[in-house]
């Protein structure tokens, strides 16, 4: 029995790896045909934001940073080149785990990180993630890496790292928000310019790459109807209940603005203790999941940093309650459908309903935490 004890979540976390490494042995990555030959269209004199007949690939989406943070890509051969980027898309995870578990000096070598691990390779959304060749992966570790360096008090080191992961993927849009509001001047201003001076450099080479991503495609990204299952966000999940245009509008604004209005609510509730940095920025990634015009099940990795924080704190208060809801949470976020035409939009929007539930959670602890901050602290600690 001990040994049982011992070695089960080594070996679930084997298993689980293995299952999750069938898609290392996938013939290609959808989405990382766009990052490959994005960079080929910009070098050729084509712009990687419309679509031309000889290059195989859909227009990109992806800011300017990101096309060309792939142009080493093109040295190599497509499958080659695909290999690489899996391989550091595991490398960055792994990091993305290791950073999350050193911000509160837990040993990822452990049992409770070999189960989290194999948890995380289990997941919908990892093995989505990694079998299109995305770039969420890479994008999680600049977020939990500029978390840890935040936490070692090294403030413009950590906004550049987090300004190169908005640079890259617009995520997580709250953050620079987030520390304007608690009013740290040196990390919103070093992010603020390092972003303008990224982009006033690709301005400089390539303007028109710059015009074409402000002026057309990200007002495609802000807007618009995207109803596929793979989009589990509010706005996907009001377009795939109701067709009616000026309805689903108004209602999406209404519930987007009740999701941002309490969580705000929640943070400043007990804004200004450093103690609960870790359920802001948790709240703020979830917030930003909901509320997106879209969502797809492979952005739901960037769920891994809340889960980890929270997973932490109700383990350490022995909050067996909240520990099942938060493991509810991980199911319906982690469970695909694989024919949701078969089955009513109400039941498939389970990665929504996850990510809500999970929601739910932090903001109840968020208020309930500033319920007894003003029973107990002296009233001059109160900010």
């Amino acid at each position: 029995m001990n040994l049982i004890r011992k070695y089960f979540p080594i070996i679930f976390f084997v298993f689980s790896f293995l299952i999750f490494l069938k898609t290392f042995f996938l013939q290609t990555y959808p989405d990382f045909l766009v990052h490959y030959y994005s960079p080929i269209a910009l070098l050729t004199g084509h712009s990687p934001y419309y679509s031309y007949n000889n290059i195989p690939f859909f227009p990109d989406v992806y800011p300017p940073v990101t096309i060309l943070f792939f142009f080493p890509s093109v040295l190599f051969s497509l499958f080659l080149s695909e290999k690489i980027w899996f391989v550091i898309s595991l490398v960055s995870l792994f990091l993305s785990v290791y950073f999350s578990f050193k911000i509160f000096n837990k040993n990822l070598f452990s049992w409770l990180g070999f189960i989290i691990l194999g948890l995380i390779f289990l997941s919908f959304p990892v093995k989505f993630s990694f079998g299109m060749g995305q770039v969420n992966a890479l994008i999680l570790f600049l977020t939990t890496f500029s978390i840890f360096l935040y936490t070692k008090k090294k403030t413009v080191t950590s906004s550049l790292v987090l300004c190169l992961s908005i640079a890259m993927k617009f995520f997580p849009i709250f953050f620079p928000l987030y520390f304007l509001l608690i009013k740290k001047w040196k990390y919103f201003f070093s992010f603020l310019l390092l972003f303008l001076f990224i982009h006033l450099l690709i301005f400089i080479i390539y303007p028109s790459l710059v015009i074409d991503f402000y002026t057309k495609i990200i007002f495609s990204l802000i807007g618009g109807w995207k109803t596929d299952y793979y989009n589990q966000s509010l706005t996907g999940f009001i377009g795939r209940i109701t067709l009616n245009q000026p309805f689903r509008e108004s209602l999406r604004i209404a519930t987007s603005l009740f999701f941002v209005l309490v969580t705000f609510f929640a943070i400043l509730k007990t804004k200004g203790k450093e103690k609960f940095l870790h359920f802001h920025l948790s709240v703020l990634i979830t917030l930003n999941l909901i509320v997106n015009s879209f969502s797809w099940q492979h952005h739901f990795v960037f769920m891994i940093y809340p889960f980890i924080v929270f997973l932490f704190y109700f383990l350490d208060s022995k909050n067996y309650k909240a520990l099942i809801i938060l493991f509810v949470s991980y199911l319906l976020i982690s469970f695909n459908f694989k024919n949701p035409e078969n089955f009513s939009p109400l039941l498939t929007s389970n990665v929504l309903y996850g990510a809500v539930l999970f929601w739910g959670l932090q903001i109840f602890i968020l208020l309930r935490s500033s319920l007894k901050l003003q029973v107990n602290l002296p009233k001059d600690k109160i900010r």
